[in-house]
């Protein structure tokens, strides 16, 4: 999506209703709904869709606008800021100047841009994400609910995203499953990663309150963990960590301090990249004083009949496979 878009297209973009609940209104939009910006004893706000443009209107005091009149109201800046606002919503390449800017990456050119602002799902892109990689819906809003999941548009398409609490990484993958046509200075690709420390394990920092620890790697076996911590109860046992990428083989000192003690289960790819990564992720995390086990991932055959190698391919596990290996009944420590 490029900053080149109109001010009228990128309204015509904006759902008052996601943004309602993105802005954290109190409430939620309709026809016929109090107002979220003002107290008042009846419902006299309303929300609607003209010629394809959200609007709003308040009978109340005259108020209305379309979404970015919306926006501009419920975070009380000027237009200028809520334009900003809106373009990193829609993951549309702007510098954001308000108040809530999201940390910088660095592209290839060396500019510094904002990384996306992210917002929780809509039941129906959770129901496709569900759909088409196995993903427990709980499992889904578990994740949301800890911060690490996230939805928006990047690179010019729908995607789900996870973010470490830093808010200085993001990994994006495509809601439909498909990789990522080339776009701009990016390369066709199944993911896209942005930001900065790699090295850091996304959810290394909430790992500290835990005794157990499950590293994997790469996004979608992140969103992977969170189901089966709700399948097999483990939510308040079990913290998930990930690293992005096998091509990643360095842990950053300071997560393996905080990993120290602790008991780590990997969960190596079935190829000699992901091997290779979790033999030397292993290596670091005795070496700083962690128990490691790692959990033998190969044998999965997924319900199309392909051989699974990664630890979300498990979530798409043929039921006879199940039936077959017990090792598949409970998969985290």
């Amino acid at each position: 999506m490029t900053s080149d878009v109109s001010i009228s297209e990128i309204a015509e973009r904006l759902d008052i209703r996601q943004l309602w609940a993105v802005l954290s209104l109190p409430g939620e939009a309709g026809k016929c709904v109090r107002s979220p910006f003002r107290e008042e004893s009846k419902p006299s706000f309303s929300v609607f869709n003209q010629g394809g443009r959200w609007r709003f209107r308040d009978h109340g005091n005259g108020d209305h606008g379309d979404a970015l009149d919306f926006i501009a109201r419920a975070k009380g800046c000027d237009d200028r800021e809520a334009l900003a606002w809106a373009k990193a919503f829609l993951g549309i390449a702007d510098r954001y100047p308000g108040p809530r800017r999201e940390t910088l990456d660095r592209s290839d050119s060396g500019d510094k841009k904002p990384l996306p602002v992210l917002r929780h799902g809509m039941s129906e892109e959770l129901q496709q994400l569900s759909k088409i990689r196995g993903f427990g819906i709980e499992g889904l809003r578990l994740a949301e609910e800890r911060g690490f999941l996230g939805f928006t548009t990047f690179a010019g398409s729908p995607c789900w995203a996870v973010k470490d609490k830093r808010g200085q990484l993001m990994e994006f993958r495509r809601l439909d499953g498909c990789h990522f046509d080339a776009y701009k200075h990016l390369p066709e690709r199944k993911s896209h990663c942005k930001g900065n420390g790699k090295s850091h394990p996304l959810g290394i920092e909430e790992a500290e309150g835990y005794q157990k620890v499950a590293l994997v790697e790469g996004a979608a076996d992140f969103l992977a963990t969170f189901s089966f911590l709700v399948a097999e109860g483990k939510a308040d046992t079990v913290a998930p960590c990930a690293m992005l990428g096998a091509a990643n083989h360095r842990i950053a000192p300071d997560a393996l301090d905080r990993l120290s003690g602790k008991l780590v289960a990997i969960y190596p790819h079935c190829d000699e990249a992901g091997r290779s990564a979790a033999r030397e992720w292993a290596e670091q995390l005795r070496s700083a004083g962690a128990d490691v086990v790692a959990f033998d991932l190969s044998g999965c055959i997924r319900r199309d009949g392909k051989l699974g190698k990664d630890l979300a391919d498990v979530c798409l596990i043929d039921s006879d496979c199940f039936e077959k290996d017990p090792k598949w009944a409970e998969v985290l420590p």
